[in-house]
């Protein structure tokens, strides 16, 4: 008992140098970015995929370990801690998070993240259905390109290359911790958990979905402190999206099985509602109010005194 008191200590501190050396790449790809003048959409797309980078990680250790379906909870529950928990907590910090007066683009982006979850039901994701979502992911992202290549580029202006190539470097030091960190996260929670009826997916949903999306919640924070009125939703869509396209790799690579029970119905119901309340969120005055925010942190409450409740009445 022991023993395992102390896994569970390391994993905490395991899941905080996760979120440091995810920040690292964040970090320096963001004042990469900003030193070549690439526009806010591009840098966006790159902050979403880079983000994602910890979940992919673990995804890839689950898989190796045989517990492939903790990636798939992992992918999924960090939409569900994104949408709920770090939208919410954002829009409590800064007040007001403006939305754009067409909202298609966000309706489709909001099924695209909700396509997983169908192709799941048969309780398989296989090689056709990895095709599927990174196909989704691409035709997402060439959608959002139309609507966003009017903006203006500006030119690239030389800069320093020694500055560049250290920001560069800071990326890949924090690509191999994100790596080595994640193996030992995925070993030491197994053991943690030896004799304990919990299903992997629980663990991934949950858990994992919660660690590896401390570096949104980060920036939410910084956001507060820095004493900016509006967070742009760019961050939280570019990363759903690269879960997306993540847990398509992981199914392409590797079929990944899912348990069709009591709990994946519920995160199904749980989506559908809270993808329903974001959408007439999006959609009323042009904004997201701390008041809506303070009912997503509720529905993420909700969401995990649901699944623990499901996990331990089973």
């Amino acid at each position: 008992m022991t023993i395992k008191i102390l896994a569970i200590f390391f994993l905490i501190i395991l899941f905080f140098l996760l979120s440091k050396s995810a920040d690292l790449i964040v970090v320096n790809l963001k004042k990469t970015g900003e030193k070549l003048r690439i526009r806010i959409f591009v840098l966006g797309i790159i902050l979403g995929i880079m983000t994602s980078t910890p979940e992919m990680t673990i995804g890839i250790n689950s898989a190796l370990a045989g517990v492939s379906d903790m990636s798939f909870g992992n992918l999924i529950g960090g939409i569900v801690v994104m949408f709920a928990l770090i939208l919410g907590f954002s829009s409590i910090l800064n007040r007001k998070i403006k939305t754009e007066k067409k909202s298609w683009t966000f309706l489709i982006t909001l099924i695209t993240l909700f396509i997983p979850l169908i192709l799941a039901f048969k309780g398989r994701l296989d090689e056709i259905d990895g095709i599927i979502m990174i196909l989704s992911y691409i035709a997402m992202i060439y959608i959002l390109y139309n609507k966003n290549k009017r903006l203006d580029i500006p030119k690239i202006e030389i800069v320093n290359i020694k500055e560049i190539t250290k920001h560069v470097f800071f990326i890949l030091i924090g690509i191999i911790l994100l790596i080595l960190i994640s193996d030992l996260i995925v070993k030491t929670t197994i053991f943690a958990l030896e004799g304990y009826n919990i299903s992997p997916f629980i663990i991934g949903l949950i858990f994992y979905s919660l660690g590896t999306n401390l570096p949104e919640l980060i920036i939410a924070i910084r956001s507060f402190r820095r004493n900016v009125e509006e967070l742009s939703l760019s961050n939280l869509i570019g990363s759903s999206l690269g879960n997306v396209l993540m847990l398509g790799i992981l199914s392409f690579l590797k079929p990944i099985n899912i348990e069709i029970n009591i709990s994946y119905f519920f995160l199904m119901l749980f989506l559908i509602s809270l993808f329903i309340l974001i959408y007439i969120f999006y959609r009323t005055d042009q904004l997201l109010s701390r008041k809506e925010g303070y009912v997503l942190i509720l529905m993420y409450l909700i969401f995990i005194g649901g699944q623990i409740i499901i996990q331990f009445s089973s």
